[in-house]
């Protein structure tokens, strides 16, 4: 227990519940985030940074709290911007897990060539693929821009990727290549 005279203890202690909390909500054990527990600790923060401090070992450990803070309050912004933007997912358990997929699926069974969604088929087959960063050269060229045909495995790679991005929101891609103010354009249509 932090010892009640001593502020740096006190809000250290203070933090490790902060990160706790935290911890407790990605694993799907708390059900909201603790935004009320972290504004109470971003004030004693600031109160205690305004408090003035004559020990070097006290302003050592004061701004390496502070710094740690601030880590994992990037870290919590970051996590949740991927959860709400569909990159993070709860499995069954609540936890959160990368584009939907548990650990124990990831670890089962030999490598996949192409990666898939719970057992879904997926996001765009090779073929569709491979004739869209096709199309995308044909119509750079028609258009004047110059092209070297070793750009199609840069253009494909560009595209799996995108269709591995729409697969993690559960969803099937189709890419149409379009001309528009003589510029050639990949658009891709969800289903």
């Amino acid at each position: 227990m932090a010892d009640p005279q001593n502020p740096l203890a006190q809000i250290e202690a203070d933090f490790h519940e902060l990160k706790n909390q935290y911890d407790l909500f990605f694993q799907g054990k708390r059900r909201g985030e603790p935004i009320s527990e972290r504004k109470e600790f971003e004030n004693k923060l600031l109160a205690l940074s305004r408090r003035k401090m004559v020990k070097c070992a006290e302003q050592h450990s004061f701004g390496n709290l502070q710094s740690r803070y601030y880590s994992f309050a990037n870290l919590w912004a970051r996590t949740m911007r991927d959860f709400e933007e569909g990159r993070l997912r709860r499995d069954k358990s609540g936890a959160l897990t990368r584009g939907g997929l548990t650990s124990a699926s990831q670890e089962s069974g030999p490598a996949r060539s192409a990666p898939s969604v719970h057992g879904a088929a997926p996001p765009a087959n090779q073929g569709h693929i491979e004739q869209a960063a096709k199309d995308f050269l044909e119509a750079r060229k028609k258009c004047g821009i110059q092209t070297n045909p070793s750009e199609l495995q840069s253009f494909r790679n560009s595209l799996e990727s995108r269709a591995k991005e729409f697969a993690a929101g559960g969803k099937k891609v189709a890419f149409h290549v379009t001309v528009e103010d003589g510029k050639p354009k990949i658009k891709a249509r969800l289903s």
